[in-house]
């Protein structure tokens, strides 16, 4: 062990138990590592000097300064199991110690471990108690992120419910036997603790993992095993022990029609005490083959005719989750776009409720050093988010390769030869110093790992595997010669590409852990490094597969440039994965966003990650990312407004190319256009923190002293009498849009985002809209607060719910003020309408217009728009007097030029928008 590992193992050790929340500050690394340091240099007997402190300071940035946030948890009001998980339930039993225990020894994060706890805390709160009397039957979606390790998660629930008194587990693990026995394999280490591909030399089972510490002994048992064909097999569970009293008992299973219908068979003809043992089943990639794909037909009373037979894999989870009298079924998917666009009413005679997760949804939060789309690509909504610089970019068409299309009798050629191009080339090459950069900096038994996905075609992986073995054979000979040309190439990137990309990192949270070397450092190890890297083909006629498991088992790294295709698009994990070429089209989010395999954790060697690929390729993995936090950010609000999944509807922008999700996926969703003309935003969630408080107030008090003396008390249209406020009339659009652009929103608060909305009036003022505006700022009966200079009494409002920083109502919009700047004529013409729309539907008359028609009748010319400042009392936020809690509406003229956002709804939000 190098002196810098032993340095950094020593002070961990020191560090660990000092954790109040179990995180520190860098100083504080550094001081326990440079007092350990002197124990260190006498064991060891090696000079330990500012450098090795420095590089071990660096090794544990990344367990201890590593922030996470919590999930984000919705249910269904009521309808959810009642409370049962408390007190000591709470506590890790026995099971759950020992999984956290191996996760600690395996190196996670402290904080990391604190969250699995907690959210795994969080789902068991949400399941039924498995000692309750059935009949019950719960169905849950938890949201991840790709290659953020739901499978961990997921081992935790698990090891939660056995604790609990779970006893039937069924693991539904992906479409294809590699992805099966890896599920298998990690559930052996992580809740089993025994091998189940065989026994030991002594006959008995083989402990590893979570075996092979120290505790009590834990009776568990499988019906599968971690062997490539060890799926469930009747003949075999006719044979084995089955009595889930006396212990759990795990299936971990193909999502294959075959197999869960052999699966169902044998549990029907299972003792009636068998089928009332608690039922869990986790459902891992939720959104493959699981939701039905079928047209189910409608009754004349919009009801779904229930004469129906769903498509066989869904219809047999179905079935399964029937069988037992108590159920639970939990998804897992970092890709749920199409588990939100099932009917939430949806269901069948002989198979239940469909996967609607109707019960409960538990969004994941990742670390902060997550290397994600956010991370990797940014935002297409934000200038400023640019991504980290680890692109690079190739000319697919130029180079002509890789065509696309193309099919299986592809031969690729470049420039007429069979030879791979420059730019994978390049890619190789890329990957040969990242080898050799992590042997630099102590990484010695990390797996390395080069994905290369450029087709979907067996056939045409074979004749990559040989070029790429060619070009590498290349490399290979002229370092072990020593060539000239080839080393000072290899230099050239390191110094022109590896260099200037970790300089730029070493600033962000993923320069944690990361110890700078010198080239001649690296060059050291590069011979040594090109000879270990093998070339494999992972696709369904591979006949073995990349057995990482099998290297560590025999203390070895692999180092491997990985060629395939659909195998490598979901749940697949390659490990150490530094570089990645990839050229694969698919015009799907779900599928696009899976196939990104370089998502994950990259401590200590993100900068030296490579991701070859299309601007194209960016721009469309730019817009995934963008979608993907627009979906977190919609949950984040049903969270704070305490909304459930059966009330709050989901909507994902579209794009002019690719599909959200398979047509037979979405059937009952409609894609419609969404813009900011005609629409009314209405804040419901405000900071209450004092800091932003006293931002937001200045930023609009800064605004009203601008406009100068209002009017005050200004006479409402249609003879409805004075308005209590101060009022200001052609307020330019360019200041509106600064306002809003200035003023911080929570980014729970989805629906009134300063930035997109200051971007919109400044896209209209080109095009001649939205130059004259109103700034209305209401007066209420609350307590005196100043706007702008000006003395008036603040608005009351109750919160729905509170946090230590934000501040949640129903609504703040008083609905007669959205009709402050409408002339007499447009207020009547507005009423008339939405009377008129109320008669059609046969509902009594109203007597003020709605905002739509409001903002209908302001659209007779769009150059106006009106914003209203509530001024909402500090005492209903819990604060002190003075500063009020400013409330934003911004309500919006109908404009015949404003651009529309197309977003898909699901069936909840068509109800909503109805």
């Amino acid at each position: 062990m190098d002196p810098v590992t032993q340095l950094a193992n020593t002070a961990r050790v020191a560090l660990g138990p000092r954790a109040g929340d179990r995180t520190h500050s860098v100083e504080e690394i550094r001081a326990v590592v440079a007092a350990s340091a002197p124990l260190v240099a006498l064991t060891t007997g090696r000079a330990i000097g500012e450098a090795e402190i420095e590089a071990a300071t660096r090794d544990l940035e990344a367990l201890f300064v590593v922030g996470q946030g919590p999930s984000i948890r919705l249910q269904n009001g009521q309808q959810v199991p009642p409370p049962w998980y408390l007190g000591d339930k709470r506590r890790p039993g026995d099971w759950l110690k020992r999984y956290l225990q191996k996760l600690s020894e395996d190196g996670w994060a402290p904080r990391a471990l604190e969250v699995l706890e907690e959210s795994t805390l969080e789902v068991m709160e949400l399941i039924d108690d498995p000692h309750r009397p059935g009949p019950w039957d719960w169905r849950g979606l938890v949201v991840g992120n790709v290659q953020s390790g739901k499978t961990a998660h997921y081992a935790g629930l698990i090891n939660r419910a056995a604790d609990a008194g779970y006893r039937v587990i069924i693991v539904l693990a992906g479409m294809h036997n590699v992805l099966r026995r890896q599920t298998q394999l990690r559930l052996d280490q992580d809740f089993l603790g025994f091998d189940t591909a065989g026994v030991s030399g002594s006959g008995g089972r083989r402990p590893i993992g979570v075996g092979m510490l120290p505790g009590p002994v834990l009776l568990v048992d499988s019906l599968t095993t971690s062997q490539l064909n060890g799926d469930f097999n009747r003949n075999v569970a006719k044979n084995a022990n089955f009595a889930p009293g006396e212990r759990p008992f795990i299936f971990v299973v193909k999502k294959n029609g075959s197999v869960l219908k052999n699966l169902n068979r044998w549990i029907t003809r299972l003792p009636p005490l068998s089928r009332d043992a608690p039922l869990l089943v986790i459902d891992d990639e939720a959104d493959q083959a699981s939701p039905d794909t079928g047209d189910q037909g409608f009754l004349a009373d919009g009801s779904f005719d229930e004469d129906y037979d769903p498509k066989r894999i869904n219809g047999e989870i179905r079935k399964l989750l029937g069988a037992f009298s108590r159920s639970i079924y939990v998804g897992y998917t970092a890709t749920p776009f199409a588990n939100i666009m099932i009917h939430d009413e949806r269901s069948a005679e002989d198979y239940g409720a469909d996967l609607f997760p109707s019960t409960f949804i538990l969004s994941l939060s990742a670390p902060d050093d997550y290397f994600g789309p956010l991370a990797v690509f940014g935002r297409d909504d934000d200038a400023d988010s640019v991504g980290l610089p680890v692109l690079r970019h190739l000319d697919q068409t130029a180079e002509a390769w890789i065509p696309d299309p193309h099919d299986k009798t592809l031969r690729p050629t470049w420039r007429g030869e069979a030879r791979v191009p420059p730019s994978l080339s390049a890619a190789i090459r890329s990957f040969v110093v990242a080898c050799a950069a992590r042997t630099a900096r102590g990484q010695i038994s990390a797996h390395r790992t080069m994905l290369v996905h450029v087709s979907r075609f067996q056939d045409v992986h074979d004749v990559v595997h040989a070029q790429v073995e060619a070009e590498l054979r290349v490399i290979r000979n002229a370092v072990a010669a020593g060539d000239a040309a080839e080393l000072a190439g290899l230099e050239r990137l390191w110094t022109e590409d590896f260099e200037p990309t970790s300089a730029a990192m070493a600033p962000t949270v993923f320069g944690r852990a990361i110890r700078p070397v010198s080239w001649t450092e690296v060059a050291v190890h590069l011979s040594a490094e090109v000879d270990r890297i093998q070339v494999a083909v992972a696709n369904g006629r591979s006949r073995t597969s990349i057995d990482y498991d099998a290297a560590e088992a025999a203390r070895q790294n692999l180092s491997v440039i990985v060629i395939g295709g659909d195998k490598l698009s979901r749940g697949l994990t390659l490990e150490g994965l530094s570089t990645s070429y990839f050229l694969r089209i698919s015009r799907q989010y779900d599928s696009l966003l899976q196939m990104g395999r370089w998502f994950g954790y990259r401590r200590g060697y993100a900068d030296l990650c490579r991701l070859y690929t299309t601007p194209d390729m960016e721009a469309w993995f730019r817009h995934l990312a963008t979608v993907n936090e627009d979906l977190r950010a919609q949950l984040a609000h049903m969270k704070i407004t305490l909304a459930r999944p059966k009330d709050y509807g989901f909507s994902i922008a579209t794009h002019s190319v690719m599909t959200i999700t398979a047509a037979n996926k979405r059937r009952y969703a409609v894609e419609r256009p969404v813009s900011y003309g005609g629409e009314g935003k209405i804040q419901t969630v405000q900071f209450r923190d004092t800091d932003n408080v006293i931002v937001n107030a200045a930023a609009i008090d800064g605004l009203l002293k601008e406009l100068g003396t209002p009017e005050t008390d200004p006479a409402r249209p249609g003879g409805r009498g004075a308005a209590s406020g101060l009022i200001w009339h052609g307020v330019s659009g360019s200041r509106i849009a600064a306002l809003l652009d200035s003023v911080a929103f929570p980014p729970e608060s989805i629906d009134v985002d300063g930035r997109r909305m200051a971007s919109y009036v400044t896209a209209q003022l080109a095009r001649g809209e939205l130059t004259d505006w109103t700034v209305f700022v209401p007066a209420g009966t609350g307590a005196p607060v100043l706007a702008g200079g000006h003395s008036l009494r603040s608005v009351r409002r109750s919160p729905i719910s509170t946090s230590d920083t934000r501040f949640i109502t129903k609504s703040i919009l008083s609905p007669l003020d959205e009709a402050i700047d409408l002339t007499d004529d447009q207020y009547r013409r507005a009423l008339e309408m939405t009377n008129r729309i109320l008669g059609e539907k046969g509902e009594l008359p109203a007597d003020r217009p709605s905002g739509q028609q409001i903002r209908t009748a302001r659209g007779d010319d769009p150059r106006y728009g009106l914003l209203l400042l509530y001024p909402i009392d500090p005492a209903n936020a819990g604060l002190a007097p003075g500063t009020p809690v400013y409330g934003v509406v911004v309500s919006f003229p109908r404009s015949p030029t404003a651009a529309a956002e197309w977003r898909l709804e699901n069936s909840v939000q068509q109800r909503g928008a109805l």
